[in-house]
């Protein structure tokens, strides 16, 4: 019986496979082996089904099932911007590879796979040859196949990759409720990024936010991540570095900066909850079967060091929960969360915009693998000739407000939704109650503008409107500026109770804070309940609290 094949490689790579292609290949590889299941988890704003594979051994097809079977639990998502293909076809290739032959015979036995390969279906169908073409002047877009592919966001115009803490997509509020459920100790975010040139073939990164406050697990994960990277070059010939553009674009001299540390990012968001995160951005210029292949290789080498460190992995984030639930049930107010790391300033008409600078640590330096000055002035890729560079790395965020983690906090039931969706758990007052809490008064209210957050989507067969034209905003924030305040009164029956000695503690600090940079109130979720001179709705519990009986 001949293997599957995906859409890319039945084309030779002119083609990238339509959501119909991976649902059939899905089907067709739980037709042929007793490794892999379908999971369905939910449906895209258009309709479409939202699929999982489930790929382990032992018929281990459940989270409680990997938990009992101590298996380390490894999801991966690609083509969360639909645009960046590589992912989607990589990961089922490789699923078909680890069943079908004898290369997952040692790691299933270790591991429980939830691979999600198509994570934007909609997004994915609006194929087009226009969508992300390549133009080295702006260093945006990529060598595509033939055939074209979809756009960045999704039909409903959601960038996936922004919403992690507003939630406003249907595909992140499936894809958090699956997480929450399987709570996976390793997740892997498939990406394709354009930007500087250099000569890597792939950049990796995972979470800064909050980096004191994980730094045992940050260590983890950055040592894990620096070994993956040197057995994909050893085993498969490429190269690859931490993430990153030139500080000043054309300057490799500059310094090389990270990415934002908003956790509306994915990366960042599944770091305040203690999981190693891992995020992949193969390089656009490079032609699209290498990028699928470099792709495949840095997933392969993840999962073989996930299953020879296996012990190393679940005890490391077992650790990172109970510290994070811990901090919760024994506040210790010189311990702080970060919780907001934009530098205001003004643009030319005076309105409120925000940068998130990264700095670079004494002695912290990134040995770049780039091309010749000129070369990278010009835009040329690639370069006349090769050259590396040693340079400050800008990976270092620092907050410019934080707050110490509360015993809890009083919340408004507007909110209940809002927080199940990220499986914070809470209790509604039965009764009215008296609190000592820390309140904020609002001093000020203004508005800016979310950059990349959301877009008006074109007609299917239409480009998407690249981001060097600055498409036109449609998304805005509510920024406070607030002061604290001491006292004891009296809350009513419906007020929500939420803990912070929880596994999602760390998180809900970071929801509920008004001068959160990506929080419930910066979303605008509470723009009907704020009043300037009065104080804000959510409020800090100063006594400790004890955790509700069940769940809501």
């Amino acid at each position: 019986m001949t293997e599957p094949l995906t859409r890319a490689e039945a084309s030779q790579y002119t083609q990238t496979s339509r959501s119909t292609d991976v649902l059939a290949f899905v089907d067709a590889l739980c037709a042929r082996t007793k490794l892999a299941r379908r999971v369905d988890f939910g449906q895209s704003g258009e309709g479409q089904p939202l699929a999982a594979l489930v790929v382990s051994d032992r018929n281990c097809f459940t989270p409680e099932l990997a938990r009992k079977q101590k298996k380390v639990i490894v999801m991966v998502e690609a083509n969360i911007h639909a645009g960046e293909v590589e992912g989607k076809e990589s990961v089922l290739a490789l699923a078909r590879d680890l069943t079908l032959t004898k290369l997952g015979a040692k790691l299933l036995d270790k591991l429980c796979l939830v691979l999600v390969p198509n994570f934007n279906p909609d997004g994915n169908d609006r194929i087009s040859p226009n969508n992300r073409e390549l133009d080295l002047k702006n260093l945006e877009g990529q060598v595509n196949p033939e055939g074209g592919v979809g756009t960045r966001y999704t039909g409903e115009g959601w960038n996936l990759n922004r919403d992690n803490m507003k939630q406003e997509a249907p595909e992140t509020r499936a894809l958090a409720a699956l997480h929450q459920r399987w709570w996976p100790h390793v997740f892997i975010d498939c990406h394709t990024t354009d930007g500087s040139i250099h000569a890597f073939d792939l950049t990796y990164d995972t979470s800064h936010s909050n980096e004191p406050l994980f730094q045992e697990l940050r260590h983890f994960n950055r040592v894990l991540l620096e070994r993956v990277a040197q057995a994909v070059s050893k085993r498969h010939g490429f190269e690859s570095f931490w993430y990153g553009n030139y500080k000043e674009e054309g300057e490799p001299r500059s310094g090389w900066h990270t990415y934002p540390a908003l956790p509306r990012f994915g990366s960042h968001y599944r770091g305040l909850l203690g999981r190693i995160d891992v995020l992949l951005e193969t390089y656009s210029y490079l032609d699209f079967p290498r990028r699928c292949a470099v792709m495949r290789a840095w997933l392969l080498e993840l999962l073989r060091d996930a299953a020879k460190n296996a012990g190393s992995y679940l005890a490391i984030t077992s650790a990172e929960e109970a510290r994070i639930v811990a901090r919760g049930e024994t506040p210790d107010v010189s311990t702080l969360v970060g919780i907001n790391y934009g530098v205001a300033t003004r643009d030319a008409e005076g309105k409120l915009v925000f940068e998130y600078p990264a700095h670079a640590r004494p002695g912290d330096e990134a040995v770049l693998q780039s091309f010749d000055e000129a070369s990278i002035t010009a835009r040329r890729y690639p370069g006349k000739r090769a050259k590396s560079y040693r340079v400050p790395h800008h990976r270092t965020f620092v907050p410019t407000q934080a707050v110490s983690t509360p015993a809890g906090y009083l919340v408004p039931a507007s909110l209940a939704a809002r927080l199940e969706g990220h499986g914070i758990r809470f209790e509604r007052l039965s009764a009215a109650r008296r609190f000592t809490v820390d309140s904020y008064r609002v001093a000020r209210r203004e508005e800016t503008f979310s950059p990349d957050v959301a877009a008006n989507v074109p007609p299917p067969g239409q480009a998407e409107v690249p981001l060097s034209q600055k498409p036109k905003p449609v998304r805005f924030e509510t920024v406070l500026t607030v002061a604290p305040e001491r006292s004891t009164r009296e809350f009513p029956a419906d007020t929500l109770l939420v803990p912070t000695a929880q596994r999602a503690g760390t998180l809900a600090v970071y929801l509920l804070e008004p001068h959160s940079d990506d929080g419930f109130c910066r979303w605008r979720f509470l723009d009907e309940q704020l009043t300037v001179g009065e104080l804000f709705p959510v409020h800090r519990v100063v006594e400790p609290v004890r955790a509700p009986r069940k769940a809501e």
